[in-house]
């Protein structure tokens, strides 16, 4: 084996990708946030203090002489503000173009196929379920948009008359269902589904649940990121990654695949 046939294997949790990189700073500006208004409140109460003088003294000088606990939790929060912001400065400037990239009707939005089967064959006899399963997997896993449609309408006809809340059910949704068409064939995977998502935060809710009522919000806040953070170490690189950019551009995709315009096209537009 030479050197130029040897291909290093990407480490866990050394890969770096857009989404996850929205999430992360996402989580620290939230905390940073959370942090900073907490250390506000606390030198709030001590804001109007005075010395034995009658002259205004610095509430945080005068509550740590009286309050060690107090003083110890000002001094852990104001450091953990202080590393937020010089540990990563651009946090507020990538949570606000994310936040951007969500604004207005641009925002395609598509909906679970697993709630969605579920949904719709909670609606059915549960004779009819295993086939009515299948019909609703032909739709969703159609190599086109076009066949998906077909396949879409054949469900309707087959239980429409019969079981009408079943295919309201499915028809309502129709073009929320179907968006992933629209976006790289190697996101379809993470699109169709909201599994990724709910797995990330499995941890997260298995913890939260356990403690609810036990903790303040901004306790809670910072315990969510570190159990984020723990979690993130088990996140897998999305397929396709290297196509985010060109989703967040705008380019246009036809059934997965990217939508190549000529030279002569792109200037005329």
């Amino acid at each position: 084996m030479t050197n130029t046939n040897v291909i290093k294997l990407a480490q866990p949790g050394t890969f770096t990708d857009s989404l996850t990189e929205i999430l992360r700073n996402g989580a620290r500006a939230l905390l940073t946030q959370a942090v900073e208004t907490e250390v506000a409140d606390f030198l709030g109460r001590y804001a109007n203090l005075k010395t034995e003088a009658g002259r205004r003294q610095e509430g945080t000088r005068r509550a740590c002489r009286r309050h060690p606990r107090e003083r110890a939790i000002l001094e852990g929060a104001a450091a953990r503000s202080q590393a937020a912001r010089s540990d990563d400065r651009p946090t507020a400037r990538h949570c606000r173009r994310g936040a951007r990239l969500l604004e207005g009707p641009k925002t395609r939005a598509q909906r679970c196929w697993v709630h969605k089967t579920a949904n719709v064959l909670n609606r059915l006899p549960k004779s009819l379920q295993a086939k009515a399963k299948r019909a609703l997997q032909d739709i969703w896993m159609a190599e086109t948009r076009k066949a998906a449609e077909a396949a879409l309408d054949g469900f309707i006809e087959t239980y429409g008359i019969k079981y009408e809340k079943a295919v309201e059910c499915l028809t309502k949704d129709r073009e929320a269902l179907l968006a992933f068409y629209d976006f790289p064939a190697e996101h379809w995977k993470h699109l169709r589904t909201t599994n990724p998502i709910e797995s990330t935060f499995a941890t997260v809710r298995h913890r939260t649940v356990r403690s609810r009522g036990c903790l303040s919000n901004k306790t809670a806040l910072a315990m969510i990121f570190k159990l984020t953070q723990a979690a993130e170490k088990r996140w897998h690189r999305l397929r396709g990654h290297h196509q985010l950019p060109k989703v967040i551009l705008g380019v246009k995709f036809n059934d997965g695949i990217e939508i190549v315009r000529s030279q002569a096209q792109a200037a005329a537009a």
